[in-house]
This record gives C-alpha cells, structure tokens and sequence, in this order.
C-alpha cells in the first residue's frame, strides 16, 4: 500500500512475508472478524460489530484510547446485526438469527438499546418487548408481532426515534415477515420503550422517507409487478400523488434533506440508462443532476451534512470511480485528498462526528478485505485502527485485472481476470471462470472475493464476466438479459472466457467452469453449449430445470415475485425446456460435481436430484456433496471448509 504525506499513522501493522505461498484453507472459509464501525455523535466513542469464537457482538471503544468501555455480545445461532449510536450516550442495536435456508443470519426485526458503559440495557421493540417486563406493573410496553426499521433520528430529541413498524404477515400457524403489510409510522422512546403510532402509509413493500422532523411525506414502493414506484405529499393531511405524474416515469427517491424541502432521486440518463442521482426542490419545482460523466452506474454516495446533500457518487465500470457534485464541498475535498493517498484503493466517509473533526473512514480494494482508519480534519492524519481478516496480509493476495470485450452482436461487455501471485512468465496456466448469481441485481467486482483469492492461492486463474442482464452497466444493458438466461448470457460467458484464455495467456485444456444460483445454472448450461470448452463443472445450488422456478421456488410466494420470473424468464414452455440443463445431460462431456444444500427453498434440492439422475443415466455420473442442514448457501464454517475441500479435491483431479 503506497500512502502519501498525508502522515499516515499506521498503528500495529502485521509482518506476514510478502512472498507467495499456500495459505491454510481456514484463512478463506472463515468469516471476517472486525466488521464495521460507528462514530458517536460527539466523537468520543466507537461502536464495532466484531466476530469472536464464532459469536458477533459489539464493542465500545474510547476514541483516544481503543480501550473497551462496553458492548454487548450474542447468544448461540444469533449475531449483532447493525448498531447505531442515537445520542451521544444511547445506541440501539438490531439482532439477526441463523438459518438453514440461508447462507446468512436474517435480521429478526427486534430492538434492543444499551448505554456505552452497559447501563440501561433493554428491549424497545419486538415480539417480545412486553414480555420482558411483564412483571412490572407500570409496564407500558407491547409485543408488536412486527420488524422495525428507524427513518429517522429526530436531531434534537434525545429521547425518541422514528421508525417504520412492517407487521408480520400470519400464514397458517406461523409469522412471515414479508413486508407485503403497509407500514405504521412510530415514535419510540429509546430509553422506556413506549411507542406512538402516528400513521399507516397505504403502500405495500414500502420504504418511507422522514426528514429530521419526523415528516413523512415521500415514499418509494413496489407494485404487483415487481417494480418500484414512488409517492409524495405536501403534507400529512394531504393525499398522496403518484411521483410520475410531477416529473414522469423512473425516478425513485433515495434520501431526504434535513428540512424535508429537497429530495434526491435514483434516474436513469442516456441511451445506456445509466443510474445517476438528481435533486428535486420542492418550493422551486427543479431538477438538478447531481452526477454526470459516468460509464457504469451510481451505486453509493457520500452526504455532505453541511450542504444537506450528497457530494461524492461511486460507480464501478472496471475498478472504482469517483464522481463529485458541483459546489463547494468539505466532504468532497476531504474525500479527494483520501483517496489520492491510498492510492487507488476505495475509500469510504463512513461516520463523523458532529462537529466534523473526526472521521471514520473505510479503505479496501482486491487485496484489502478492508481496513478502518480514523481521520483528524484538523491535523489532516488518519490513524489505523484495525483490519477486518486480519489473519491475512494483503501482499499475499492476488490482484485482479479488468478486461472487456464487445460481443459479438456488439454490445460492451465488462470482466475480470485474477492471476495467482507466482505465476511464471508465459506459464499457460489452469483457470476457473466463475459465474456471478443473481442474476439481474448482482454484479462481479474488483473488490475483495475470498473464493477468487482462495483459487488464486491454490494456482488457477480465475475468469469472472459481467454478462449481460448483470447490475452496474445501465437499466438497458440489465434488460438486455431478460428471456436470455441460456441464451445470449451463456454466450456472453462462453466469449468472455475466450477472450481472457487468449488475453491473458491460459490453458486452454485445463478450464473449469463454477457457479452459484443462477452461477450454477450458467456452469451448467455453458458445459452445455460448449463441451469442448471446460474439462469440468461445478453447480452448486443452482437451479437446473428452469419450471422449477415456477413451481418449486418459493420466489413466487413473495410479493411481486411471479411478476419478476415472467418478466426475466418468460413464460415459453418450449424456450424453458431448450434452456433447462437437465434436458441436455448427455452434451455434457465435462466431469461434474453437485453441491446442494438439502433445505433450499430459493432453489429446492429437486433440482439437484434430477440433474445428477440425468447425468448418471448419461453415463456421466456426478460427484455430488450434498449438506443437509444448509439450505441456499452453506454458512457455518465447518460446512465450508468441507465444500472448499471437496471442491479444490476435484479442481486438482480434472485440471491440476
């Protein structure tokens, strides 16, 4: 890492050798260990959700010191899901419970609030609120058999928060927090617990907007076709008024001024439909483009809390970019400043103090799986606090190439290519193209990727393509997937791996293609469309026979969900069949390996079964790994380790 004068203080930097070597396989299976951080409002104090023993809980932290003062840890299958501080002194936390359909903890939409010195611990919200305190015959508090999300801090009022309360939906004789129910809108107190309900906003999948005086008076929602749409009011004795009939059609709204008088929208611009942000005034009745120039889309800014707006959009086109708002802007500057210092690594304002002397920021990059720094806007030095997978030294890491192509019905097509870190000179190496999920809202990056670098580490080069349909390159280049998924996607996958085996100088005889979801669909169809192509393929919880997303998925109980697989798969029996694996088992000449976990309802074990009976009675018997206490994704630890075994064991059979 290559830092300017800035005066980089560097605090306790490891000493791991730089050269290459094979690390243990833990190093990449294991989750991270410092998470992510918050600054209180007068700067004295972090808040950092760190994982110990398997267990995440958080720690508070004296500024100056880094000397524990309080935090909180969790119970068994639970972890700390994200903490914020509310006042100086109070912070409120939310919990998230493990489960075998997920490959992640999902939040349970409780909420619990502590002082940083431990005192005052309580539930604020939740189904089990009032049963807490049942005992106490003051008590005021209620189960709410809802989640919450807080909209608003209230500046101002130390005591309460606004949050959106999302009832629980009952099916049968259990809860589903699904969020198809339109929202209450809530005062909490922090410290007791009470609430108030002031309103019902009358949409559904709804996320509303508050300003820093509570008012809500936009909301952006999903209708019954899996969009999202957005509504407005002047006021809440007014109705509301669809947003597209003031300024047309594409415009959703992401954030609020303080003052509630500006509102900053997500738009599409150009023929690429690239998404940007624009600021609407409410008293004036304007448009103001906030970013232009872009050659990917606007995925995360940065506010300005002097300018009340945001100031510093990101967008990824190959690695990072930056793009700065007009007007003169602290925030920004600081930004610029940062960002040239750590030297093309990305780095993110993540917290401030409220009197904007100190900042937490984040930097990371393909090596970095990412590091928290303190910055003093005075003395303009940012020292190190910690390192999230610390075990790993990041001049042991591989770092990835971008390339791209234009296919061969000319569009622009965007990938990645990470060789290992001791490759020698013109050695054609074995590769692994690795296949994206999703497969509309997801996207590879130049970031840090722990199966990439686990590969890496083990000698294969590894091939990632945005294929089109993928996030990032503009809402056409996404609708451009749509009805392809064994179509013009594969091709994009099949040229891509073309291009990096000729670009970058790899055996062609030692490929392996590998994917996840949709990832294991597209490794599959692609052994399909190309057997001569890769010497294997690994699925893993891949969907196999494309009515089976119909039938079997649990997609279509969610709201919008059917609307969403007519839109990107059709509803053609025989497109459907043509571009289902499993009605192509005996073209593929490829070894394959299976991997399922048998809880799946995003993609049920079906799947698997019939793909592996297929094959077998092909003649091409799979190697199949199957977890029966997983469901979409393996995440306990011990079971990755068995997956990422197993799979390098068949890496090193087929192209080794």
């Amino acid at each position: 890492m290559k830092i300017s004068a800035l005066l980089l203080v560097l605090l306790g930097a490891c000493c791991i050798p730089a050269a290459a070597q094979q690390l243990p396989l833990e190093d990449f299976t294991r989750h991270g260990d410092f998470l992510d951080m918050k600054l209180s409002p007068d700067g004295t104090h972090i808040a950092a959700r760190v994982r110990n023993e398997g267990k995440v809980g958080f720690l508070v932290l004296e500024t100056d010191t880094m000397q524990v003062v309080g935090g909180v840890t969790s119970k068994a299958g639970e972890e700390i899901h994200s903490v914020e501080w509310i006042n100086d002194e109070r912070l409120v936390y939310q919990n998230a419970e493990e489960h075998v359909k997920y490959d992640h903890p999902v939040a349970t939409g409780e909420l619990f609030a502590i002082n940083y010195d431990n005192t005052q611990h309580t539930v604020l919200f939740g189904y089990g609120a009032g049963q807490a305190f049942k005992a106490s015959r003051l008590n005021k508090r209620e189960d709410s058999v809802a989640s919450a999300e807080i909209i608003s801090y209230l500046p101002g009022d130390d005591r309460r928060i606004l949050i959106a309360e999302y009832p629980w939906e009952r099916r049968g004789n259990y809860y589903y927090a699904t969020r198809e129910r339109p929202p209450n809108i809530v005062l909490l107190d922090v410290y007791k617990g009470h609430k108030k309900t002031l309103e019902t906003i009358p949409y559904r999948v709804a996320v509303p907007l508050a300003s820093d005086t509570g008012e809500v008076n936009f909301v952006r929602y999903q209708d019954e076709s899996a969009h999202f749409r957005a509504a407005f009011r002047t006021d809440r004795e007014s109705d509301w008024q669809d947003l597209s009939e003031e300024l047309g059609s594409g415009y959703v709204p992401l954030a609020l001024s303080n003052d509630g008088k500006r509102v900053f929208l997500q738009a599409n611009a150009g023929v690429a439909q690239l998404t940007t942000m624009v600021e609407f005034n409410l008293e004036t009745r304007s448009l103001t483009t906030l970013f232009e120039g872009m050659q990917a889309d606007i995925e995360e800014f940065l506010w300005d809390p002097q300018l009340d707006r945001p100031v510093v959009g990101v967008s990824y086109p190959a690695r990072h970019q930056y793009h700065y708002a007009p007007g003169d802007s602290d925030t920004a500057r600081w930004h610029r400043m940062l960002a040239a210092s750590f030297d093309g690594q990305k780095v993110i304002l993540e917290s401030h103090s409220k009197d904007r002397k100190r900042i937490l920021l984040h930097v990371s990059s393909d090596t970095n799986p990412g590091e928290y720094y303190l910055f003093d806007t005075q003395s303009k030095r940012a020292s190190f606090l910690w390192a999230n997978r610390s075990w790993l030294d990041p001049r042991s890491l591989a770092p990835t190439t971008p390339f791209a192509f234009t296919a061969n019905d000319g569009v622009q097509v965007h990938g990645y290519v990470t060789l290992p870190k001791d490759r020698k000179d013109g050695e054609p190496l074995p590769f692994v193209t690795m296949i994206h999920g999703g497969p509309h809202n997801v996207r590879d990056y130049a970031n840090f990727n722990s199966e990439v670098q686990l590969l890496t580490n083990r000698g294969y080069a590894v091939v990632r393509v945005n294929f089109r349909g993928s996030d990032g390159y503009g809402d056409a280049f996404r609708r451009l997937g749509y009805r392809q998924w064994g179509g013009a996607m594969i091709d994009d996958i099949l040229q891509g791996t073309t291009e990096a085996v000729d670009r970058f100088s790899l055996n062609p005889d030692r490929g392996c293609v590998y994917g996840a979801s949709y990832g294991g669909y597209a490794a599959m169809m692609s052994a399909v469309r190309a057997p001569d192509m890769f010497q294997c393929v690994i699925g893993y919880i891949g969907v196999y026979n494309l009515h089976y997303a119909f039938s079997e998925s649990d997609t279509t109980d969610s709201f919008g969900g059917l609307a969403y697989l007519k839109r990107a798969l059709g509803t053609d029996d025989a497109q459907l069949s043509a571009y289902s694996p499993v009605n192509h088992a005996a073209k593929i000449s490829a070894k394959v390996m299976i991997i399922h976990g048998e809880q799946d309802t995003r993609v049920p074990v079906i799947n698997a079964e019939k793909m592996a009976e297929q094959l077998t009675l092909a003649g091409n018997k799979p190697d199949y790994l199957s977890f029966g206490r997983s469901g979409h994704g393996v995440f306990d630890e011990a079971g990755r380790k068995t997956l990422y075994q197993a799979l390098l064991d068949f890496l090193a059979a087929h192209i080794d």
